[in-house]
């Protein structure tokens, strides 16, 4: 009873009870079952795998730029910056930018062309992505 008496406690207990209660209420309105939010996760992954190989241009390009000041400095001071750093930028930054169409050969090389997909994503778009089948 000690532990209700406390005004942070009873308001936490008061919460926690009211959202129990209100949980069945909410759900109870909506027709979701499990089938349908196994769908609904799914369905966001072809967003996850646009956004994944726009980010991975965009990190090229910002690499890149790196790569061309990391050049820059090293001429301005060869002994602070060794030229490994720069040709370790651009090589990441041709990584990145090359990398989604990397995928599809890589997967045909690996399993055969007439092998079963492991996986992927379609969506829109998708399909005019470079390394895209």
């Amino acid at each position: 009873m000690e532990y209700f008496m406390n005004t942070k406690n009873s308001k936490r207990f008061l919460l926690v009870a009211l959202s129990a209660l209100a949980m069945p209420l909410v759900y109870a309105s909506s027709s979701q079952t499990l089938g349908t939010l196994a769908t609904n996760v799914s369905d966001s992954f072809n967003q996850i795998g646009n956004m994944m190989i726009g980010l991975a241009y965009v990190a090229g390009i910002g690499f890149g730029i790196s790569a061309i000041f990391k050049f820059k400095q090293h001429k301005d001071n060869p002994t602070q910056i060794p030229i490994s750093t720069p040709f370790a930028l651009l090589g990441v930054s041709v990584l990145l930018v090359f990398l989604p169409s990397l995928y599809a050969p890589a997967g045909s090389t690996v399993f055969g062309s007439d092998g079963g997909t492991g996986g992927g994503f379609t969506g829109g778009g998708s399909s005019t992505l470079p390394g895209a089948t």
